[in-house]
């Protein structure tokens, strides 16, 4: 992923420069710079699985929220949270002989953000590292004791129908993303909607994750 890797460290670059740029010609009256100090986002959408783990997994859902600081109009850098589901597919579980599966994807990354704002719209670029942590189970439908918070309040635990895990792994890994989105300012306040398209990768053993989350939110 060294292509990645020169995207990262060319964005931080530009991102230094747009803060020198900013902070030499974008003061207001009282000398201080004109753009909200704090990062802050939150959103879901759905994510596509590409390379090898798509051959075992559908498209997922995915929620990420957010929050960092700006070091000038132009110049952030934040720290997210990704959850990112992975339905096993129908041919995978065959290969497992069993009639369930799920699995899904944790991300904590720091990411260098570079904004480009215009009164109304506006656009970004961002990407950076993180950690990873993959995993999933196998299941079988049954009947077991369930010990419900309703039930216990009626009856006590009770028989009821429960999945019960057969097999179960997880796995952890550091990785990066590369993306950008476009804004919409909402009023005149800092709230903006956006749409946002990233690439993660994660360099699990033998089989990596790479996803394609396209993502609707409210960053600030």
């Amino acid at each position: 992923m060294s292509s990645v890797k020169v995207f990262l460290a060319a964005l931080i670059v530009v991102g230094m420069l747009s803060s020198a740029r900013a902070q030499s010609s974008s003061q207001g009256p009282s000398g201080e710079t004109e753009y909200s100090k704090w990062l802050f986002n939150i959103g879901g959408g759905v994510g596509f699985p590409l390379g090898d783990i798509s051959n075992f997994v559908n498209d997922g859902g995915n929620f990420v929220i957010g929050g960092g600081m700006n070091f000038s109009r132009w110049f952030g850098i934040d720290t997210e949270y990704m959850w990112h589901d992975l339905p096993i597919n129908s041919r995978t579980k065959a290969l497992l002989t069993t009639p369930d599966a799920s699995a899904r994807q944790h991300a904590w990354t720091f990411n260098p953000i570079v904004h480009l704002e215009g009164h109304k719209l506006g656009a970004y670029l961002i990407g950076g590292i993180g950690w990873y942590h993959r995993s999933g189970e196998t299941t079988v439908p049954g009947v077991g004791v369930v010990c419900d918070p309703y039930w216990s309040w009626w009856f006590g635990c009770t028989l009821g129908q429960v999945n019960f895990v057969t097999g179960s792994r997880s796995s952890n890994a550091f990785g990066e993303n590369i993306g950008g989105g476009i804004t919409y300012r909402l009023g005149e306040s800092h709230a903006k909607f956006y749409t946002e398209v990233r690439y993660h990768h994660a360099g699990y053993n033998r089989v990596s994750t790479q996803l394609l989350p396209l993502t609707f939110g409210i960053r600030w």
